[in-house]
């Protein structure tokens, strides 16, 4: 099963994010976009659809960022996974155009299966996990190194 880019994306804040709070970090959105390779418009949407499932807070202004809620450290991967990913089955059976085998088939409900083994699987990791040990530890300074021009670069 492959997640979609925004799905991607998402993960990966929410991880940003799950890092800078045990660094005491801000973190913005055009960090993130910097980070993951995005643009910000990109970013700024899955922002939009994280904080409207409740992972993510924003504060405006001077000092402002995004930050984790309270309670998505301890969303699973799974949950969080379902609500980015808004497909309600791996294939589309009803169409357009639908499939003409649709009556006696049954690869759509093996697919259901296997989809839900595989969000099952993910239920039982959390935000937290992903940035446990050393894992929390990098994330903060590879977006550090990460804004800094490299040192063989030539000075304007």
């Amino acid at each position: 099963m492959q997640l979609t880019a925004s799905t991607d994306i998402g993960l990966r804040a929410v991880m940003r994010l799950a890092a800078a709070d045990q660094a005491g970090d801000r973190v913005t959105i055009k960090a993130i976009a910097h980070q993951v390779g995005a643009s910000e418009r990109t970013v700024s949407t899955v922002v939009a659809r994280l904080v409207e499932i409740g992972v993510i807070a924003t504060t405006r202004g001077r000092g402002g960022g995004l930050v984790l809620t309270d309670t998505a450290r301890s969303t699973t991967l799974g949950t969080l996974i379902r609500h980015l990913e808004q497909r309600p089955e791996v294939v589309d059976c009803a169409g357009p155009p639908s499939c003409p085998m649709i009556a006696g088939c049954r690869l759509r409900h093996v697919l259901a299966q296997a989809a839900e083994a595989f969000y099952r699987e993910l239920d039982r990791f959390t935000v937290a996990d992903l940035v446990a040990g050393s894992a929390g530890q990098l994330l903060p300074l590879r977006a550090r190194t990460s804004h800094r021009a490299p040192a063989d670069a030539e000075e304007p």
